[in-house]
């Protein structure tokens, strides 16, 4: 067994245990022989709307109802790891002095990779929750879309270099995936912003073989696609399992502003993305 431990996010509403995030989860701790830990907070309220014409004591077999069908649920996700031979562990219970967010960026800063939706339709946004865990926990974490299939994949990799230290990190964070990836491309794209550097192409790809990567260059055109059109587009049409790239986003008049290619992916992610910041 590895030293890694990876944290799945998941949600009575938005998680499906043979697709998605959750098969993500497992095939990523399954390749890794890595620790799963499986993190489904309950969820005690209701919708205001659920209230009407219910007594108190309906409320509380409704709530009952949740948490014993969220903790099946987390239940049930951890026994299909444990049936790939991972070790996995489940957590339901939550500290709520701290509020449900926050407790689950504590939670991710004590884990390599943690992986996660972002599905925005269920009353606890999945994207809102990646945003606060990619910004606040220092972790990478995997933005998997629902319509991911159910086998986990990494042979091909692409990650998104600009030359930037933000690149540079999400390039080491990703390096349990990249080690496990038959050829990974390092993408630039031309025309987003000019690039200064003294490491050429062939400087980069030497220092990725002596990772024991087999790793190749590659400078694409933005032309008319916004960059995170551009990026995906590109892993796409190259067969790409996984796209790594850097995050960015800073604070302004208490508003926090996120990068163009960031708000992209963490709003559609056409792949499975390894966000790191």
């Amino acid at each position: 067994m590895s030293n890694h431990t990876l944290m799945l996010y998941g949600s009575l509403e938005g998680s499906k245990p043979d697709s998605g995030p959750v098969a993500f989860a497992i095939g990523a701790a399954a390749a890794l022989s890595a620790h799963l830990d499986v993190l489904v907070p309950h969820t005690d309220f209701l919708m205001p709307q659920a209230w009407d014409g219910r007594t108190g004591e309906q409320i509380d077999n409704e709530t009952a109802f949740r948490r014993e069908n969220t903790s099946a649920l987390a239940e049930l996700i951890a026994a299909e790891a444990r049936e790939r031979g991972v070790s996995a562990s489940t957590l339901t219970e939550w500290a709520h002095a701290f509020g449900m967010v926050s407790f689950i960026g504590d939670r991710a800063r004590l884990h390599d990779i943690i992986v996660m939706g972002v599905d925005q339709s269920i009353f606890l946004s999945e994207r809102k929750v990646a945003e606060h865990v990619l910004f606040e926990s220092g972790r990478p974490v995997a933005i998997v879309p629902a319509h991911s299939g159910a086998t986990f994949a990494c042979r091909r990799v692409m990650v998104a270099w600009d030359h930037s230290r933000t690149a540079a990190r999400a390039l080491h964070d990703s390096l349990p995936f990249l080690r496990l990836a038959e050829e990974v491309t390092l993408v630039c794209v031309g025309g987003e912003k000019k690039f200064q550097s003294s490491s050429e192409p062939n400087v980069i790809e030497m220092a990725l073989a002596q990772k024991g990567l087999n790793a190749h260059f590659e400078q694409i055109q933005l032309g008319e696609a916004t960059i995170g059109q551009a990026l995906q587009d590109r892993a796409l049409q190259g067969g790409a399992d996984l796209l790594v790239m850097g995050a960015f986003g800073h604070s302004r008049l208490r508003e926090f502003i996120l990068g163009g290619a960031t708000r992209e992916v963490l709003d559609c992610p056409q792949l499975p993305v390894l966000l790191s910041h």
